[in-house]
């Protein structure tokens, strides 16, 4: 079902089992802002995501909040976990369109959110930008603090990027809060689940080396052979 066919955002019901903040957590745990924006989001997660996803998403917004407390600017928090939270969502059957690439229906479904609870546009686009470009190399670092932030924080999480970097006391305690049981190989799946049905959609991404794994005489895209072939006659 495409993200615009979608009901209402709601306040939802808890359906996944979400791990329980201890004490021993509670210094890692106060790192989300406690805003109505962030308890809805992660509610949502509860109700449409998966406990891989949920877990995902979580790590994501620490290594993206300490990264920005590393640069000692400021930065909107609770738009970072709200991007966090959305990030990976077209990768799931409710939020994803027939034919685009799930960052940008991901995107979408964070748009209609925000918009929903009347966010200034400004900020909405920010988020947009963040989560339409957090698999895209190379743009990031030029947008807003937060969209990199995002991007940096999934580069961690999903690729290990800075992780030699990273402070070994939070990265423990964020893992053991939030586990990646068999993560390497289930967001893998996970990728594929989310646009097997529309393989074009990741021509030209790294997504396309999800497809190229898994599918069976799967054609990659080529870049040159478009050029070459082009209908135009040099002159």
């Amino acid at each position: 079902m495409a993200v615009e066919d979608t009901p209402t955002f709601r306040r939802p019901k808890a359906i996944l089992p979400v791990p329980t903040p201890s004490l021993k957590f509670q210094h890692v745990q106060a790192g989300v802002p406690d805003t109505q924006l962030t308890r809805e989001a992660t509610g949502l997660l509860r109700e449409f995501s998966t406990p891989l996803l949920f877990n995902h998403s979580h790590r994501v917004f620490f290594w993206a909040n300490e990264l920005g407390r590393q640069t000692g600017k400021t930065f909107d928090a609770e738009l970072v976990f709200i991007c966090a939270a959305f990030h990976d969502l077209g990768l799931l059957e409710k939020f994803s369109s027939a034919t685009d690439r799930f960052e940008v229906d991901s995107a979408n479904a964070v748009r209609q959110f925000l918009e929903h609870h009347g966010v200034p546009t400004a900020r909405i686009q920010t988020a947009w930008d963040a989560i339409a470009l957090h698999t895209t190399p190379g743009i990031a670092a030029y947008k807003p603090l937060e969209v990199e932030l995002l991007y940096n924080g999934v580069g961690l999480d999903v690729l290990g990027i800075g992780y030699e970097t990273f402070p070994d006391d939070l990265r423990t305690r964020v893992v053991a809060q939030y586990p990646r049981v068999n993560f390497t190989q289930d967001i893998a799946k996970a990728f594929l689940g989310g646009f097997e049905h529309k393989t074009q959609s990741t021509e030209g991404t790294c997504n396309e080396d999800i497809c190229s794994h898994f599918i069976r005489n799967y054609q990659r895209s080529n870049f040159y052979e478009q050029i070459q072939n082009s209908p135009f006659q040099n002159s």
